[in-house]
């Protein structure tokens, strides 16, 4: 059970830190969003990228777009998939920690279970053949299905989490993804009238 506190508390600092990162990366992108949607020129959009642009991984992609050296636009296309790949990979740092301890939990459960039956059927051993005590096997086995019922509490829900907090990074890219092509469009009509 000591077993289960300790990884019952890594999960739920994990579940804490992800939540929170999702949601301040979320808030950057939007904010970010907010301030470009109200610009038409590509000079003031690379003003915005650079005051706001820095603490958001759309603002980073975007940077390589509004920024970039060159015009060829696969390349650019290339260098803003490079980053926003990598500013995801920072943000799933951790969850495989989260997926490992909510598959481990219920097995640590269980095992806490079945050494306790082997120390159950030890001290019946220890009595004899002709002197088992109900009672002591009824209360040693309860005490050992604790464990098992201990882990599936922590790994139920832990498994509910870590696919939550991987649907909403599905999302975050998904979303990061379609205003970066909008971006390339209203990019490549500035480019035209220019």
């Amino acid at each position: 059970m000591y077993v289960l506190v300790a990884i019952s508390v890594v999960i739920i600092a994990i579940v804490i830190e992800k939540y929170y990162q999702i949601h301040k990366v979320r808030k950057a992108n939007e904010k970010l969003s907010f301030y470009l949607a109200q610009q038409d020129k590509p000079e003031n959009i690379r003003a915005i990228l650079r005051i706001h642009g820095q603490s958001s991984p759309l603002g980073l992609m975007l940077d390589k777009l509004y920024n970039a050296d060159t015009d060829d636009i696969k390349l650019i296309q290339e260098s803003m998939e490079a980053v926003g790949n990598r500013e995801l990979h920072n943000l799933e740092k951790g969850m495989d920690w989260l997926s490992t301890l909510s598959t481990i939990a219920p097995l640590v459960g269980f095992l806490g279970t079945v050494i306790g039956m082997v120390q159950v059927f030890m001290n019946i051993q220890g009595q004899g053949q002709n002197t088992v005590d109900i009672s002591t096997l009824a209360g040693g086995i309860w005490v050992a299905l604790l464990t098992t019922v201990g882990g599936l509490v922590v790994g139920i829900p832990s498994i509910i989490f870590y696919n939550n907090l991987v649907q909403k990074l599905d999302d975050l890219a998904k979303d990061m993804q379609h205003e970066v092509m909008e971006h390339e469009i209203r990019y490549r009509k500035m480019l035209e009238k220019a």
